[in-house]
């Protein structure tokens, strides 16, 4: 049993991290700010830690007595400066239990596969030098480094690629869409993505905590063994709905919006390899009659 600190842990991601955590018999903690998912947390017998990451006195003292600490938050405003005050008391965390001759604390970092750049149709490996030009993630890469390259932590990185299941996530913007009679593509057809389902990522969270003290300083790319176009999602998502009007496809207006238009194609080979992970979930067009269901079922 390995103790963990899940930041995050009512979000998207997180709440499904922290949930196969405790499946799989580790005594799982989850910060979490709005105090009404309380009873949620300890429902699915994770230990609620009501706080805040950017408010370090809510959690430093959880995160002093758990083996590993895992961020799946991903906060619009300022992330950079988000992500600083995290590593500086994780880094504090790391560096006493080294003085003190303790087992060494793991961190694990959620990324992203937006961190790469280059040829959109070159096949991107962990080894693949960061070159991107998507704004959004801009700052990413020399997180990245610090984390994996820290001597206080063993730092590893998850880049997941494009996440669905339950309730959407990315997709959700296109159920949304369909229902309200605009369906709407950011790029073109053309463009492809990598994704992952939500139940897939989390069980890669559970297999790097499991492996932590051996896999300390490595990166991950978290994604499906094929990529998909926006065209055939697209036209998914309209048949499932059964969408009547047109699919468009627009320009993008906003850096969230570049980052959804650029097209990506990611190895997961050192994933399978070194964590023992596999996709066990359907891709996103050939199970989205299951997608659609659940997101039915979550938001209607």
């Amino acid at each position: 049993m390995v103790k963990v600190l899940v930041f995050g842990a009512t979000g998207f991601v997180g709440f499904s991290v922290a949930q196969a955590l405790a499946r799989s018999g580790h005594e799982t903690f989850g910060l979490y700010r709005k105090v009404e998912k309380t009873k949620e947390l300890a429902r699915n017998e994770i230990f609620p830690v009501l706080g805040d990451t950017d408010d370090v006195s809510t959690w430093v003292s959880t995160a002093e007595k758990v083996d590993v600490i895992i961020d799946t938050t991903s906060p619009f405003n300022d992330p950079l400066k988000h992500i600083k005050i995290i590593l500086d008391a994780v880094f504090k965390i790391g560096k006493k239990r080294m003085e003190n001759n303790e087992p060494k604390l793991t961190f694990i970092y959620t990324s992203g596969t937006w961190v790469y750049g280059g040829h959109p149709y070159n096949i991107k490996y962990e080894s693949t030098p960061l070159n991107t030009d998507v704004k959004l993630s801009i700052w990413r890469p020399s997180i990245e480094q610090t984390i994996v390259e820290s001597k206080f932590i063993d730092g590893i990185i998850i880049r997941p690629g494009g996440v669905y299941g339950k309730n959407g996530s990315l997709p959700a913007l296109w159920f949304e869409g369909a229902i309200k009679g605009e369906l709407c593509g950011i790029g073109s057809k053309d463009v492809r993505w990598g994704l992952v389902h939500i139940d897939d990522l989390a069980d890669s969270y559970v297999r790097a905590v499991e492996r932590a003290d051996l896999i300390g300083g490595q990166i991950f790319n978290v994604i499906n063994n094929q990529s998909e176009s926006m065209g055939d999602m697209l036209d998914a998502v309209a048949r499932i709905t059964e969408y009547k009007g047109d699919v468009k496809y627009k320009s993008p207006t906003s850096e969230y919006e570049e980052a959804m238009a650029s097209t990506g194609i990611y190895s997961n080979k050192k994933a399978q390899t070194i964590l023992g992970w596999n996709q066990r979930q359907l891709g996103f067009v050939d199970g989205i009659n299951t997608w659609w269901n659940s997101y039915k079922a979550y938001t209607q």
